[in-house]
């Protein structure tokens, strides 16, 4: 008997400080995007296509418990740009994100995670020739997934690198393409 009242006993406190281990939390990150199919067929001869650029985002969220976090995120996802001797294509993109955080600790400081959720950008396509410019605006969404890593260095401050991918983001004329970001953070928790 004393050993089941001292296992319920552990499963409390477990608990309790499972609950206490939750709340709001804010970051941002710096990183690299790829726009994986925007060079296709661009490439060579006259024509130079650059598909990476800097990404920004900022991002929030809540953590319930030590394993589950909802998160929502804004990107601006750079610039990627193809230039001919008479043209010039350019495409801005912007993105905000809600996703499902999946957490696993590895010990009382480093965790990594496994993101899953939706997505919505903004493109602008901006093509300049000879002849003038005409510039095209596309909305769309669609999923975003992605794996990391946090590693918790003072009690409130946490470093974080991860990958994400954001599915079929759409440039419209010039098609679909899946973006890739690397990206390192730095996240404030105000529990």
């Amino acid at each position: 008997m004393k050993k089941l009242l001292a296992a319920i006993a552990v499963s409390l406190v477990s608990a309790t400080a499972m609950a206490q281990d939750q709340g709001w939390y804010v970051g941002g990150a710096l990183g690299q995007v790829k726009a994986k199919d925007f060079c296709n067929g661009l490439s060579g001869g006259s024509v130079t296509c650059d598909d990476t650029d800097t990404s920004v985002k900022a991002l929030g969220g809540y953590q319930f418990g030590r394993n589950f976090a909802i998160e929502f995120g804004a990107m601006g996802a750079g610039t990627v740009e193809a230039r001919g001797t008479a043209s010039r294509l350019t495409v801005d993109t912007a993105i905000g994100e809600a996703t499902a955080v999946g957490i696993l600790p590895v010990g009382e400081t480093f965790s990594v995670f496994g993101k899953f959720g939706l997505y919505t950008s903004v493109v602008e396509t901006k093509l300049t020739t000879v002849l003038g410019e005409s510039t095209e605006r596309k909305t769309n969404s669609d999923l975003t997934y992605g794996v990391g890593a946090s590693w918790l260095f003072m009690p409130r401050f946490a470093v974080r690198a991860e990958w994400q991918r954001y599915s079929k983001v759409d440039a419209g004329a010039i098609g679909k393409s899946d973006a890739d970001v690397i990206s390192l953070g730095l996240v404030y928790r105000f529990f």
